[in-house]
């Protein structure tokens, strides 16, 4: 029961710093680095890894706890869910890019 809170609290967290880094950076022009800042912050915020005994954590966080804080602590496998996360972010990035142009120069477009 205590493992659920504790993703529940960690998702609820997440949603509500997205929201505000969604916010804060809506002053970034061009629109490109904006968006790009914003899949690269989600995609390290949402992938989990497997961290001690066998239970998930986020990657980022497990990823700091086996590089810095364990003395015999294996960093690589959060470290590649982190660049499959930002991988996965890239290619989101790279369709909502092409959906706005496409979409953009339709309603642009007169018609007939």
């Amino acid at each position: 029961m205590a493992y659920t809170v504790a993703w529940l609290v960690w998702g609820i967290a997440t949603l509500l710093l997205m929201a505000g880094g969604y916010w804060l950076t809506r002053w970034i022009r061009p629109a490109f680095l904006r968006d790009l800042l914003r899949f690269l912050v989600a995609g390290t915020l949402l992938v989990p890894a497997e961290g001690f005994e066998g239970a998930y954590a986020p990657a980022w966080i497990v990823f700091l706890f086996e590089a810095f804080l364990q003395r015999d602590g294996d960093p690589v496998g959060a470290l590649m869910m982190l660049v499959v996360g930002w991988a996965l972010a890239l290619l989101a990035l790279i369709i909502a890019t092409v959906l706005r142009v496409y979409l953009g120069a339709r309603r642009s477009s007169p018609s007939p």
